[in-house]
């Protein structure tokens, strides 16, 4: 199938590459639809894969630190962890993701005007689908263990969610790939912060010690903490989003965005020579 750059140069910008993007949507799909078959090519048990890794990890986890947090019984303490690396694992995602996202589509762009925010949004689908998958294994933990909270307004929030995660990593992924093609050390940076930002949130360790005097900025300085919040609340705890939680996710992607805008714009179409 080929794909027709949209040079209608009567429409104004934006409403030109938003036709660049509808006309490059099945390439988008397809690099997805690749990303998915790709990363359990070969193996037995496929997407299995998938909801075993996440829930592996939790109970080991569970088992070790929780003979250190003894404020919640094992399979509590478990279904804690599983949603809160399953979250991790998509922020993580979108940054570890986002920083070849551009770069490892340069035979693309070298060839094509392909609107950049094709391969950067293939990168946020990805995580997004395998979020979707492995979000079933809280679900059938949580059901499996009796934790899983009853039906109510609150599972509302569920799709929600999906709708915040996507908006706030497609402004992670657009910074870190723009970045990513200037500046090759900030690999090896990134994964120091993300390691850093694994400790200092509550991915494993209890959400009350984040209500401490000396670590309640954490709450504001780090997204990741109403990140988990905002998913842990409607799918194990059986309630609605905090306020404060939704505002710093706001303003964190308001934020993000602008960022991501102001850094597109200034890179343009020339940090294709950079691939």
């Amino acid at each position: 199938m080929s794909f027709v750059n949209v040079q209608d140069r009567k429409l104004p910008f934006i409403f030109r590459y938003l036709a660049d993007l509808l006309a490059y949507r099945h390439l988008c799909w397809s690099l997805v639809q690749g990303d998915l078959k790709s990363r359990f090519r070969r193996t037995k048990l496929g997407y299995l894969w998938a909801l075993l890794q996440p829930l592996a990890f939790a109970l080991m986890i569970a088992f070790v630190w929780g003979n250190i947090h003894k404020s919640l019984s094992f399979w509590e303490f478990a279904l804690y962890v599983l949603a809160g690396s399953v979250m991790f694992e998509a922020f993580s995602a979108f940054v570890q993701g986002g920083q070849d996202s551009l770069s490892s589509a340069g035979g693309y762009l070298r060839q094509a005007r392909i609107p950049l925010f094709i391969f950067q949004l293939r990168t946020v689908l990805t995580a997004t689908l395998f979020f979707l998958i492995e979000s079933v294994a809280v679900v059938m933990f949580g059901v499996a263990t009796g934790e899983f909270p009853a039906p109510g307004l609150h599972l509302l929030l569920l799709p929600a969610y999906l709708g915040v995660l996507i908006v706030f990593g497609s402004a992670v992924v657009i910074v870190v790939s723009v970045a990513g093609t200037q500046f090759r050390d900030l690999r090896h940076i990134l994964g120091l912060v993300m390691r850093a930002l694994f400790l200092v949130s509550p991915v494993m360790m209890p959400r009350e010690i984040f209500n401490e005097p000396q670590l309640k900025f954490m709450e504001f300085a780090n997204p990741l903490v109403p990140l988990l919040d905002m998913y842990r609340d409607p799918m194990i705890y059986g309630r609605m989003w905090d306020p404060q939680d939704v505002i710093v996710i706001a303003i964190w992607t308001a934020a993000l965005w602008m960022l991501a805008m102001i850094a597109a714009a200034s890179a343009g179409r020339k940090l294709v020579f950079a691939l």
